[in-house]
């Protein structure tokens, strides 16, 4: 059986990845893959990428047991694909991750698969209708309010027609912007202004009044189309669904921190799961996530992020691509990184899923009763020494860093990460929280430790 898996990219790089940024990861991308090409010798593996190939390449590399191709950063989706055809495959995945500053890259991946498709090659990509939806924070808010499926309260803000008087001298007023501001007014305080193709939260604001959010919506701030929302208050969770075919299954659910504007950001949240306190409404929620795929005709891996306010399951975002949570809910699941994407690749897929690497994986795969507690916790940049040291904790599963060697801000420049658990008993993995506290206590910053221990407290009310 030959699987391709290929990741797209639209920022400039240069050979062996961009020299601005630097990943170092314990276990790195080639024993990842080398350990799944051993364990599995009945898939040949071929990589299709654009630098940086994050989860795939490490610093440019691939391991020796994998086919590499590496494509020109200006490639388009046509290329792509016909280098993915130009040898045998039975089924071409993507692997891409999100880069700044748009999320953008699944719409790629999703016209590489419709050209492959029309090939007759099998993907496990989402449509590109799907991807357009999950991208514009727009079509996300109308295709949930649509299906009937919670969201947060919303006014769409065109920019063009908001600063239109500015092109259109004979205008006296710009009925458009009086008419969105009045809309706004019937909004209930406070209110998130974002950027309908902006990156995860970056750039998000949070207004408690109407005049601070009509100042940001005047300012130069505001270059380009944005979606005004109700803030919803409570705890953020996330959720990744894998499979297709309407045949699906899910991570399990981890709950996020978030940061003093009460939003969760890919740098700083401590993630833990799974979540099972039935004071959740966890039945309520599976039941809107199934319908949610089969509405948005799933194909792979998407996340999902979700808001629990009111005692409703409120849907945030909808990510059609890997995301920042699949590391730890693999760990969470006892499964390599690897061994997921082919378990969401084959799951729905009657031919893939009668395989015997499909079986063995979902053999190994924890059911939903048996999730392993786990967590995912930030450090601040560390020495390559004290990562090693990390990762040599019998219960670390896996540890990242990613430093941009460009950035001028200190929060700009990185963070290192680690993913720790696999055990029965949240007790189990507080207690090995606090053992990472006692060990790197000087190393671990004090917001992270607390917000862990506030969501032990939550998932347990």
């Amino acid at each position: 059986m030959n699987i391709t898996f290929y990741s797209t990219n639209s920022c400039k790089t240069q050979e062996e990845g961009s020299p601005s940024q630097v990943l170092f990861e314990i276990p790195s991308s080639l024993e990842y893959w080398t350990s799944f090409a051993e364990s599995y010798p009945e898939i040949e593996i071929r990589f299709v990428v654009q630098f940086p190939g994050r989860f795939l390449l490490d610093n440019g590399k691939a391991s020796s047991k994998i086919k590499l191709t590496i494509i020109s950063e200006e490639a388009s989706a046509e290329e792509i694909a016909e280098v993915i055809a130009s040898e045998s495959v039975d089924l071409a995945v993507p692997v891409t991750f999100w880069t700044p500053p748009y999320d953008w890259l699944s719409l790629k991946d999703s016209l590489i698969a419709s050209i492959l498709n029309k090939k007759g090659i099998k993907t496990a990509c989402h449509s590109e209708k799907t991807s357009l939806i999950c991208y514009d924070k727009k079509n996300t808010a109308d295709f949930l309010k649509k299906n009937n499926l919670n969201c947060a309260k919303s006014v769409f803000l065109d920019f063009q027609m908001f600063r239109t008087e500015l092109s259109h001298r004979e205008l006296s007023s710009n009925v458009y912007k009086e008419f969105i501001l009045a809309q706004i007014q019937k909004l209930t305080l406070p209110l998130v202004v974002k950027n309908t193709s902006g990156l995860s939260s970056w750039g998000m604001d949070v207004c408690k009044t109407l005049n601070e959010t009509f100042h940001v919506l005047n300012s130069k701030k505001t270059n380009g189309n944005r979606l005004i929302e109700e803030f919803l208050s409570g705890p953020s969770f996330g959720i990744e669904i894998y499979g297709s075919n309407k045949k699906y299954s899910f991570s399990p659910l981890l709950i996020n921190s978030v940061n003093q504007f009460g939003l969760t950001s890919p740098k700083q949240n401590v993630k833990l799961g799974p979540v099972t306190n039935p004071n959740f409404r966890l039945n309520d929620l599976y039941r809107d996530l199934e319908r949610l795929a089969a509405l948005l005709d799933l194909n792979g891996i998407a996340q999902v992020d979700l808001v629990f306010h009111d005692s409703r399951w409120y849907i945030i975002e909808i990510n059609s691509r890997i995301s920042g949570m699949t590391e730890t809910a693999a760990a969470a699941m006892n499964l390599s990184l690897p061994e997921l994407l082919i378990y969401s690749s084959f799951l729905g897929k009657n031919e893939f899923e009668e395989t015997s690497v499909f079986k063995k994986i979902a053999a190994k795969k924890a059911q939903k009763n048996e999730e392993l507690y786990s967590m995912n916790m930030k450090f601040p940049l560390l020495s390559e020494e004290k990562l090693k040291k990390l990762s040599e904790l019998y219960f670390v599963k896996k540890v990242n860093q990613i430093e941009n060697l460009e950035a001028k801000q200190l929060r700009e420049q990185g963070y290192s990460e680690i993913i720790f658990g696999g055990f029965k008993t949240l007790e189990e993995l507080m207690d090995k929280l606090e053992e990472l506290k006692s060990s790197f206590g000087d190393y671990m910053e004090k917001v992270f430790y607390e917000n862990a221990l506030k969501l032990k407290e939550t998932i347990l009310e």
